[in-house]
């Protein structure tokens, strides 16, 4: 643009000179006219013709001049109007050619995420195809089922101490005692499928799920805890007794033994509730939805915590049908399963806690019974004279 106004800047000035000079040429030939004429070869001078010539001369290189300017002028302005026409096109082009590549970028990203997507990469993993709301419901629900490990536990201890209809027979001591063990053997036999489910551990340790809101199951279970915790509890002290040296020895052997005993009910309490249906209607409908064909155990209307953690377990390792969706997985959906299967072995890993907690216990009660008697270990209480 500068060399455009440069060119028609030049061609300005060589306009000037050259009226300078065409006026000049007139001057020149108009007083060259002047002294040929015969008023001056006779001596004659006419002053007013001279200035007339001059004047016109003048004033037609005034206009011729002022004609070549405005020329020039108006060739500036319509070069400066078409070189800015120049740069808004110019700008256009360029404003079009970016949104052009903005575009074809978002274009290009949208087929690399659909070839993702088509390749698999953000396919669910397996088991986001059930729902897990029910599974949250551990330990309890909108309509919780049986009873639980804690409730057999108070029942237990109720009894020991002669408390509540429980404890008649404790109350009522001897054959009473004896009475009630072979009435709930003989009335409980095959119940959950074992032939003496109150002699038969494996009641508890075995099931999956314990349906405690049969009336039998729980009280074969209870009949269980009892004869393995406190089998024959004594007769409890009466509020004479406790008046005597003996009654008082009699309730503090009785306190230390239910303290040690009560080891042994915390045990039998955490495999209760983790056994025992206490997860509701929507834990159950879960299961139902989740446990695949290879899952080896039955899913009623009732399920508990530990049947939920068994369906994870088989919906996997030993599901055919795991392993070969796990060939077909996307990398993501390998990496989402491997988090639900951490998850799921921090939740075995504390519940495995939660049972240390308790064995430990055990074990320090048992180690308490096994010095007790031995010289400088407290043994039982002292008896009056």
């Amino acid at each position: 643009m500068k060399t455009r106004i440069r060119q028609l800047l030049m061609g300005r000035s060589l306009l000037r000179s050259t009226s300078f000079g065409s006026a000049l040429t007139v001057f020149t030939a108009a007083w060259v006219f002047t002294l040929a004429t015969p008023s001056y070869a006779f001596g004659g001078c006419s002053c007013g013709g001279v200035q007339n010539i001059v004047r016109t001369a003048r004033i037609n290189v005034n206009n011729h001049t002022t004609e070549v300017g405005n020329y020039i002028v108006d060739n500036i302005l319509k070069g400066v109007a078409q070189l800015s026409a120049y740069s808004k096109r110019e700008t256009e082009a360029a404003k079009r050619i970016a949104e052009g590549q903005d575009q074809n970028a978002v274009l290009r990203e949208r087929q690399k995420i659909r070839a993702a997507a088509e390749g698999g990469r953000y396919d669910p993993a397996v088991s986001a195809c059930i729902d897990l709301s029910g599974v949250l419901n551990f330990g309890g629900g909108q309509t919780s089922q049986g009873v639980g490990g804690m409730d057999i536990a108070n029942l237990s201890r109720n009894r020991s101490y002669g408390n509540g209809a429980a404890g008649a027979p404790v109350r009522s001591g001897g054959l009473a005692l004896a009475q009630e063990i072979k009435v709930d053997r003989d009335n409980l036999r095959n119940v959950a499928g074992y032939a003496d489910p109150t002699s038969d551990v494996r009641l508890i340790t075995e099931a999956i799920t314990l349906d405690t809101s049969d009336q039998q199951v729980a009280q074969a279970y209870a009949r269980l805890v009892n004869n393995m915790v406190d089998p024959l509890p004594p007769k409890p002290v009466t509020t004479e007794e406790a008046k005597t040296p003996t009654g008082l020895a009699r309730i503090a052997s009785r306190q230390v033994d239910a303290t040690r005993r009560s080891a042994s009910h915390a045990v039998f309490t955490y495999l209760g509730d983790i056994a025992t249906p206490t997860g509701g209607t929507e834990l159950a409908s879960w299961a139902r939805d989740a446990a695949g064909p290879a899952y080896p155990n039955a899913v009623g209307d009732k399920v508990s915590s530990l049947q939920a953690v068994d369906i994870f377990v088989y919906s996997r390792f030993a599901n055919p049908d795991w392993h070969q969706s796990i060939a077909k997985m996307s990398p993501d959906a390998v990496n989402r399963e491997l988090l639900l299967t951490q998850a799921l072995n921090l939740h075995v890993n504390w519940m495995r806690f939660g049972l240390e907690r308790r064995v430990a216990a055990v074990e320090a009660a048992t180690l308490a019974t096994m010095i007790d008697g031995t010289e400088g270990a407290g043994g039982g209480a002292p008896l009056g004279n």
